[in-house]
C-alpha cells in the first residue's frame, strides 16, 4: 500500500486548514476542530478505486480545490463564483468519507514469470496485501453526495449553488444523479459542473497511477534527449 511520508502529510493538512480558515462564516472553527477529531487526515479517498492509501482523502480534496479554481477563473466565472464557494465545495465535497474505512487484508494476485499458479493473465501467486474496507457505519441519511451536504451543515452554512454542486459532483455516476436530467442544473449552475470536472480531474488525472508512469516514462525520455 502506498503511503506519504510524515513530513509531506503535515505540509498537506497546514495548507488544508490554512486555505479552509480563511472562510468567515459561523461554525467554521467548529468544523476544523471536529475534522482534527476525526480521522480526516489519515483517511483513503476509496477503498480501492483512487488514491486507497493513508491521507489519499486528504490529498484528493487538495487537489480538486485546485483543478476547480483553476476552472473558475480560466472561464472568467470568478465574477459569479467567489472563493469561499470554491474552498468550501474543493475541500469539503467528500466530507462523507470520514470515518468510513477501516483497514484489513485482501488476497491478491501477483503475476510474474516463476508463479505457481496459471490464468489467462499469465502465471501468479496469491499474496495477502493491506488494503481498506467500508465500515458498518451508524450513521445512515442518504447516499454519499447527500451525506457531505448533511455533514457540512452540522457545521456551517451553505448556498443553494454550493449544495447542488456537492450533491451532484458525481455526475451521471451517482445512483441519484442517474434518475434525473442534470442539464439544467449544470446549465443554471456553473460551480456543479466545473466540481464534477475537478473531481474527474483529480481522479483521473492527479491521482491515476497510469498516467503518473506516463509522465514519468516521458520525463526519462526527454532527459535522454537532452543528453
Amino acid at each position: 500500500m502506498k503511503k506519504f511520508d510524515v513530513e509531506y502529510v503535515n505540509e498537506m493538512k497546514a495548507e488544508f486548514v490554512a486555505i479552509l480558515s480563511t472562510v468567515k462564516r459561523e461554525g467554521i472553527t467548529d468544523l476544523i476542530n471536529w475534522l482534527e477529531e476525526s480521522d480526516f487526515y489519515e483517511a483513503p479517498a476509496s477503498s480501492k478505486y483512487h488514491n486507497a492509501f493513508p491521507s489519499g482523502l486528504l490529498d484528493h480534496v487538495i487537489n480538486t480545490y485546485y483543478n476547480l479554481k483553476s476552472l473558475v477563473y480560466a472561464k472568467g466565472l470568478d465574477k459569479i463564483i467567489d472563493e469561499e464557494s470554491i474552498i468550501i465545495c474543493g475541500l469539503l465535497h467528500d466530507l462523507d468519507k470520514v470515518d468510513c474505512y477501516e483497514k484489513g487484508f485482501k488476497n491478491v494476485k501477483k503475476y510474474h514469470d516463476n508463479g505457481k499458479k496459471k490464468d489467462e493473465g499469465g502465471k501468479f501467486d496469491w499474496v495477502v496485501e493491506e488494503s481498506y474496507f467500508k465500515k458498518d457505519r451508524d450513521f445512515y441519511y442518504g447516499n454519499h453526495e447527500a451525506n457531505s451536504v448533511y455533514l457540512i451543515r452540522q457545521y456551517i452554512n451553505l448556498t443553494k449553488e454550493e449544495e447542488m454542486a456537492i450533491m451532484h459532483h458525481h455526475g451521471g455516476k451517482g445512483y441519484d444523479s442517474m434518475q434525473i436530467n442534470l442539464t439544467p442544473i449544470w446549465d443554471k449552475t456553473p460551480l456543479a459542473i466545473l466540481l464534477h470536472i475537478a473531481d474527474l480531474m483529480s481522479t483521473f488525472v492527479d491521482e491515476s497511477e497510469d498516467t503518473c508512469s506516463k509522465i514519468q516514462e516521458s520525463m526519462k525520455e526527454e532527459v535522454v534527449d537532452n543528453e
